[in-house]
């Protein structure tokens, strides 16, 4: 008997998994489930055969099933892992998973009652690039890392249920928590409410890992989809810049310092930073996409870093500014 996935929220995202699976050929069929009946119409003309349409309360007769993708919404997430984690399931749920510390706690007990798995979806763990830096960051091969900043801005979708920085940094949290794996303490944030009280739209933070200084800066009203990290050490400056898909690493051999303080005169105050600028060179790296490496490791049960702990901490980080 072929172990089945069964897809659950048949969305924006909901729709870019299941073409995911079926171009992954790893698949004949799939099941999915969606509360809302156009959704389900929409995916079942596009997908046709490759998938089948089932209701929640059907799963448990479907011994078939083994994966469970849930792309579904924070708010929905609790009431259906209620549901499902007595069968015994594998589950994968899309990030952050919940808003609420108190939802993390109320799953961690019922996980303790049935053999069901999870894992959350943070889908840069599977980067190539993302990896790539922290092997950068490591090896300190390009210099003593100083500065980190991350930009993700876009214009849509705005959500109903979390704000901008649950919905966009926590991928950049799960960045930082994969390539320090440090505590990540906040220092200060400002949050601008454009389209309505508490929205949330724009948000700024500043956090300090260890000693080193991290920015993080989301919106969903910005006219243009950006996708950044700059790293600056004492010898280099790095951009990865995701929308770029020709260049996407760059080096800059670049640095600035100011001269040792013995070597100063009186005018001490009106000195200027030496800068240097020299050539720099693009990385760009072969290898299959982060969504596809994600999927098949949760289908082929590949161990992961992204369990409850995992999630859980980075929203308690995220709630000091959400909420």
């Amino acid at each position: 008997m072929e172990n089945k996935i069964l897809v659950i929220g048949c969305g924006y995202w909901g729709s870019i998994v299941i073409n995911t699976i079926r171009k992954l050929k790893k698949n004949k069929q799939i099941y999915i489930c969606d509360e809302d009946d156009e959704k389900l119409k929409i995916i079942k003309k596009r997908f046709k055969n490759f998938v089948t349409i089932i209701k929640l309360n059907e799963i448990s007769i479907k011994k078939n099933i083994k994966y469970i993708y849930l792309a579904t919404p924070p708010s929905k997430n609790l009431k259906i892992l209620k549901k499902i984690i007595p069968m015994n399931k594998k589950i994968l749920l899309e990030k952050p998973g919940f808003v609420k510390l108190s939802e993390f706690n109320i799953i961690k007990k019922e996980l303790k009652k049935s053999k069901s798995e999870i894992r959350f979806g943070y889908i840069y763990l599977y980067n190539k690039y993302i990896k790539y830096l922290k092997k950068l960051i490591l090896s300190n091969k390009y210099g003593r890392l100083k500065y980190v900043k991350f930009q993700r801005q876009n214009f849509g979708p705005i959500r109903n249920d979390v704000n901008s920085f649950a919905d966009l940094a926590t991928h950049d949290l799960s960045i930082i928590k994969f390539l320090f794996n440090k505590k990540i303490k906040l220092k200060k944030f400002i949050k601008q409410d454009i389209l309505k009280s508490n929205s949330g739209d724009i948000i700024s933070a500043s956090f300090i890992v260890g000693d080193i200084p991290i920015d993080i800066t989301v919106s969903w009203l910005n006219p243009e989809k950006i996708r950044k990290i700059t790293i600056i050490t004492d010898k280099n400056m790095i951009l990865f810049d995701e929308m770029n898909l020709e260049k996407p690493i760059k080096i800059f051999n670049n640095y600035a310092s100011y001269p040792k303080l013995s070597k100063f005169t009186k005018s001490y105050f009106s000195q200027k930073a030496f800068t240097y600028k020299g050539k720099s060179k693009h990385i760009k790296l072969n290898g299959s996409k982060p969504l596809d490496n994600e999927i098949l490791d949760f289908i082929n049960d590949k161990k992961y870093i992204s369990d409850l702990n995992f999630s859980s901490d980075i929203i308690k980080i995220a709630n000091k500014i959400i909420n």
